[in-house]
């Protein structure tokens, strides 16, 4: 009995997501585990054994029944606590709104639990009802106003990027419809990215937490693109004589941005303790960036291959610091209160994504330079 419980737990259960529906599936197992012995037990008995199979059907019966009336217990207990559970989110959202209302911006303590991402911020939090009264919100000081206005305003310096500075350079001149479709992606997924970015920031104060949820997602989307679509670039650049090798890159990067793109609406994924998982991810799948290292050493030397990665090399620092900074929540946790408004550690983490987009076009700009020289010269390596 104790080996076809393990072996259909492994089966049954580990696919279930909630505590109802693994005991919903533990009662339905029990309930086939005393049908497979009741059918024993008449076998056994037509074969002469009835007082075994008697006994034997009695004894599986009792231990299922005894299973089945703890599984209820444990069904009727986590429902209570649940409904319980939500009865004191609403409490606490009303109380929320109406202190809110009453003083405009409120403090850590008073935001719902939900709501709570950064103990070290303390006050200056914004608690909307609606979607309006959360845009004229950033036109009001919080502390969301400087992450909101640094990516909208870096939205404007990109746009002014990529629609006249980029079309003013030289190596615009000398690009193909494909060159400019791929410095266009990247800065579609740039703009993406900062839009993404302003949006939840203005709108992580809605007091619906289904849409809050929502709108943190839509800011993760968006970091997902732009990790791939600056890979791509690199990836094209490096392989620009080699059509094969640089498609096999760029398609597999591709997918994986759109995994990043899917991955943040699991609900696991947002939770406030996985700061340093989500930091985690985008590292992993920017270092996926370094994968035809391998292939550039064998086929042009470790020299050149430094020497063509090294224009990235301010972008991807300025990304790693600032992702370490957002991830360990410095300086605000040194002196909490003190960088509710201006300097926390998201404060920072805005200014450094900015700061490697912008570094990230310039060594863009070197790499299709050093492209074109390699097609000048019939597509030599180097």
């Amino acid at each position: 009995m104790i080996e076809t419980v393990e072996s259909r737990y492994q089966d049954v259960m580990v696919a279930k997501e909630t505590l109802n529906e693994k005991v919903h599936s533990g009662i339905a197992l029990l309930d086939s585990i005393l049908e497979e012995f009741e059918t024993k037990a008449y076998k056994i008995k037509e074969q002469g054994f009835a007082s075994t199979a008697g006994s034997l059907m009695d004894e599986g019966r009792r231990v299922v029944d005894g299973g089945i009336g703890r599984a209820k217990e444990v069904i009727d207990e986590g429902v209570e606590r649940a409904r319980k559970a939500a009865e004191s989110l609403e409490e606490h959202i009303e109380a929320a709104i109406t202190r809110a209302r009453e003083t405009g911006l409120i403090r850590y303590e008073d935001l719902p639990m939900p709501w709570r991402i950064n103990p070290h911020i303390v006050k200056g939090y914004r608690f909307t009802e609606t979607k309006v009264d959360c845009v004229r919100s950033m036109f009001n000081i919080s502390n969301e106003s400087v992450n909101i206005w640094s990516h909208a305003i870096g939205l404007l310096i990109v746009l002014a990027i990529a629609f006249h500075f980029y079309p003013s350079s030289a190596n615009f001149s000398l690009s193909t419809n494909t060159d400019v479709f791929i410095a266009a992606v990247f800065f579609f997924a740039a703009c993406k990215c900062l839009v993404c970015s302003t949006l939840w920031h203005t709108m992580n104060s809605i007091t619906d937490r289904c849409l809050m949820e929502r709108f943190a997602c839509v800011d993760y989307t968006g970091i997902s693109l732009l990790i791939a679509a600056s890979i791509m670039t690199t990836e094209y650049t490096a392989f620009y004589c080699e059509p094969v090798s640089r498609w096999i890159y760029m398609t597999a990067t591709a997918t994986l941005g759109v995994g990043g793109v899917i991955l943040p609406w699991h609900p696991t994924f947002n939770r406030a303790d996985m700061a340093w998982a989500r930091v985690a991810f985008y590292v992993t799948l920017g270092a996926t960036g370094f994968a035809p290292v391998a292939q550039l050493n064998l086929t042009r030397g470790v020299d050149a291959t430094l020497e063509f990665y090294a224009p990235i090399s301010k972008s991807i620092l300025v990304y790693l610091l600032g992702a370490f900074v957002y991830a360990s929540k410095v300086p605000e946790r040194w002196c909490p209160g003190a960088f509710d408004y201006f300097g926390g550690s998201h404060n920072l983490w805005h200014i450094a994504v900015l700061g490697g987009i912008l570094f990230h076009y310039v060594a863009m700009q070197e790499f299709f330079a050093g492209a074109f020289r390699r097609a000048e010269n019939g597509c030599a390596l180097f």
